[in-house]
């Protein structure tokens, strides 16, 4: 028996429907390339799986906005950064800002951070009170972490034999508490996660706020991919995080971890 042909017109006219609602009901992915970070996400012992603020912030971004997230494993920053100029991710967090950056990638600010402090020993007897006097120093610090620019410009400055590097918070405040360096340049919201956990690290040392200096709160960025499948997400994205801090999500989220 053959269908009049207007039965065949309408058949197909309601595969249609049905493919574009189902197109409308699964949301585009995002994917975002992420290592680990202390306080704010971190991985888990293998590195597959992300917990922490940052993660429940993008997630709520992700559901307002109308996309998946799509999680890395564990992955150096460097290799995030790559990735995210060639459009190989589309998302990464908590980032600082530089000319660099700003060029390869769409920057969206959502908080700033408090400066880096300098930790010392508490046996230290000598005052720190000006930027300055950084540069007569020893000091550690964790590779692959930005500093506050102006603290950035004195470590970079340093000659080789008054500079370490270390893969952690931890290992860095270790060394000051041995005696190995004089001090620690590290972000003050890291320190105190490491210090929580290790009490006994924390009666050794000391922090310092310089007193003349001034060294004002940065502002962290969303970093975005600028070969986005889906450009309009940009706008998305900018609209749900105002609605966020208007409506207080984000702060519930990220609590004093940052300043708005």
């Amino acid at each position: 028996m053959k269908f009049p042909s207007f039965l065949w017109l309408l058949l197909a006219l309601l595969g249609n429907a049905v493919g574009s609602k189902n197109a409308e009901a699964t949301p585009v992915a995002m994917r975002w390339c992420l290592d680990h970070f202390p306080r704010l996400h971190e991985f888990d012992a293998k590195g597959r799986t992300a917990t922490g603020p940052s993660v429940e912030m993008m997630q709520a971004i992700a559901d307002r906005a109308g996309f998946r997230l799509e999680l890395s494993r564990q992955t150096p920053i460097a290799r995030c950064l790559k990735d995210l100029a060639a459009g190989d991710t589309d998302i990464m967090v908590n980032l600082l800002y530089n000319e660099e950056r700003a060029r390869q990638f769409i920057l969206v600010r959502f908080a700033s951070r408090l400066p880096d402090q300098l930790y010392r020993p508490v046996t230290a007897a000598k005052p720190v009170l000006l930027l300055s006097q950084i540069s007569s120093m020893s000091v550690v610090i964790v590779r692959g972490f930005r500093l506050h620019p102006k603290l950035q410009k004195i470590a970079d400055a340093l000659p080789a034999n008054q500079i370490q590097y270390v893969d952690s918070a931890l290992n860095a405040l270790k060394l000051v508490a041995m005696g190995r360096t004089e001090a620690a340049l590290l972000s003050p919201n890291i320190v105190k996660t490491v210090l929580d956990q290790h009490p006994d690290i924390a009666r050794q040392l000391q922090s310092t706020q310089f007193l003349h200096d001034d060294l004002q709160p940065e502002d962290i960025f969303i970093g975005l991919s600028r070969h986005l499948k889906h450009p309009d997400k940009e706008q998305k994205i900018r609209a749900v995080l105002a609605q966020m801090k208007q409506d207080g999500a984000l702060q519930r989220i990220l609590g004093d971890t940052v300043l708005y």
